[in-house]
């Protein structure tokens, strides 16, 4: 209990620090690419509703994307669709509600709460705990947790998969997905123990020598004005990690999401934080750095 106390504490004195410091602007709500972008995906995670009004809250989210993208290519889902009770209604709401969403494609992995209902997330969502998904020269690597814990359990299996991936697609552009974070990655979601990857230490070892260009992961719920909600490491090889933040109105969050841009031949990437509440982006875009450029073919 104190242990918990004391992370909250922490995570208070940090989002205190980034209101002082931080000007709350906001920009466009329109989902206009920047600079001619040739795709874009849609990163978010953690919308678990607990009652039949939190229900709006991703609602809300895909209204947001409905009015204000005319088309978006992908849709990247790091895990916690359910919470704690009717698993299979909200599994299948989340599908029904998704539907609404301009998206193309949709990839999802299961998160810690997923775990407790498991088997209706294989049937209703993903059979697969871990698989790769090929687009241009995008190489998207989607591991769910895969134990019911609240930090991420990631097998060896499932580790030396990534690892062969990592290590024979260096001509790619790589993405990792993941539900909770890497520690020591310099997200602020990193210092928290709960949220973090078990065992990290190993993927860690492969990033010192290997790129992979982004890692997204959720879980922390943390809100995209926090700093170290986003961070290019140069000591894990230029990695750039994003915390998608929430889809759900709670304590300190509220809901958000992230957009990832990719140009033709550019080898930036622009990620935007959204608030799906007001229907626009955070004042300040995020510029990602890529091994290669992008190439849709």
């Amino acid at each position: 209990m104190l242990t918990k106390i004391r992370q909250y504490i922490i995570f208070l004195l940090i989002f205190t620090i980034s209101a002082v410091s931080c000007i709350i602007g906001t920009v466009s709500a329109k989902g206009e690419s920047p600079g001619g972008s040739e795709f874009l995906i849609w990163s978010h995670s953690d919308i678990q509703p607990r009652s039949e009004g939190e229900k709006s809250h991703y609602e809300t989210a895909v209204i947001d994307v409905k009015n204000n993208f005319p088309s978006i290519d992908m849709a990247l889902f790091a895990g916690d669709i359910v919470q704690k009770s009717h698993f299979e209604e909200i599994y299948l709401w989340y599908l029904e509600t998704r539907k609404n969403a301009p998206v193309k494609e949709w990839f999802d992995i299961a998160g810690n709460h997923e775990w407790r209902a498991i088997d209706l997330y294989k049937k209703h969502i993903n059979k697969n705990l871990y698989y790769s998904v090929e687009r241009g020269n995008l190489l998207i690597l989607m591991m769910s947790n895969e134990m019911r814990e609240r930090r991420t359990f990631l097998s060896d299996e499932t580790f030396k998969w990534w690892e062969g991936m990592v290590k024979n697609n260096q001509d790619k552009i790589i993405i990792t997905v993941t539900h909770g974070v890497l520690k020591g990655n310099g997200l602020a979601a990193s210092r928290l123990d709960r949220l973090r990857i078990i065992d990290s230490e190993r993927f860690r070892k492969v990033l010192q020598k290997y790129r992979v260009d982004i890692w997204i992961s959720g879980h922390s719920h943390f809100p995209g004005l926090l700093p170290g909600s986003e961070v290019t490491n140069a000591e894990l090889g230029g990695t750039t990690f994003i915390d998608n933040g929430g889809i759900r109105d709670d304590f300190m969050t509220t809901i958000e999401s992230r957009f990832i841009y990719f140009r033709e031949g550019s080898d930036k990437a622009v990620m935007k934080k959204r608030n799906h509440r007001s229907g626009r982006f955070y004042s300040n875009d995020f510029i990602i750095p890529l091994a290669h450029p992008f190439s849709k073919e």
